[in-house]
């Protein structure tokens, strides 16, 4: 169990890898439907949102409980959906799922359409005490795509709050997409030949 007076943000200074304690795999339908049970019930519980008690919170706890309400929504949303697939028994090939464990608690999810275009990330939610996860999803979406034979490359839709972290990570507009072609982008995604993957950095 993760607590937020010990948030990944809070205890760990800036210079560590979370690449150290975070371990993303790909799931099954089962598998992520229950992570995102685990998430939604147990490691994003209402212990994480700042007590209004006095009726006042300041600008910061606003923030930070609009933020974890925001990824709460979303991680509700991606269960009923998976919910609804499980129960159809639906099972489409070109859904692909991963699921991120912080020391083995599930603390965020991804799910990816691939196309006879660019793959595209349909549901991206991580947990709102754990900074730097989204990426290393990300990431592991932009290598299955490389795994693929289609480049690295992806898709996705953001809500506009979301829009200016994923141009730091070298999305550029198209539309009312953005799109990552990490060949292009050695200022933000680095091949390695020895592994064949790519690194955001």
């Amino acid at each position: 169990m993760i607590f937020r007076s010990k948030s990944f943000s809070g205890i760990w200074p800036r210079s560590v890898d979370i690449r150290c304690s975070i371990v993303i795999k790909e799931a099954s339908l089962s598998e992520v439907f229950h992570a995102t049970e685990k998430i939604k019930k147990e490691t994003m519980n209402n212990e994480w949102l700042c007590p209004n008690s006095s009726g006042q919170l300041d600008e910061e706890e606003i923030k930070w409980n609009s933020r974890y309400n925001q990824a709460l929504g979303i991680f509700k949303f991606f269960y009923i959906d998976i919910g609804i697939r499980l129960k159809l028994e639906e099972t489409d090939k070109r859904v692909l799922f991963f699921v991120a464990y912080f020391r083995g608690v599930p603390v965020g999810v991804l799910q990816l359409l691939i196309t006879d275009g660019l793959p595209k990330v349909v549901f991206l939610a991580t947990h709102c005490g754990i900074r730097g996860c989204g990426a290393l999803l990300i990431e592991y979406a932009v290598n299955k795509s490389q795994q693929l034979g289609m480049g690295g490359k992806l898709q996705l839709s953001p809500y506009e709050g979301a829009r200016a972290a994923y141009m730091a990570m070298g999305f550029t507009g198209a539309g009312e997409h953005l799109e990552l072609y990490p060949a292009d982008r050695n200022d933000k995604w680095k091949w390695n030949e020895a592994t064949g993957r790519y690194r955001f950095y």
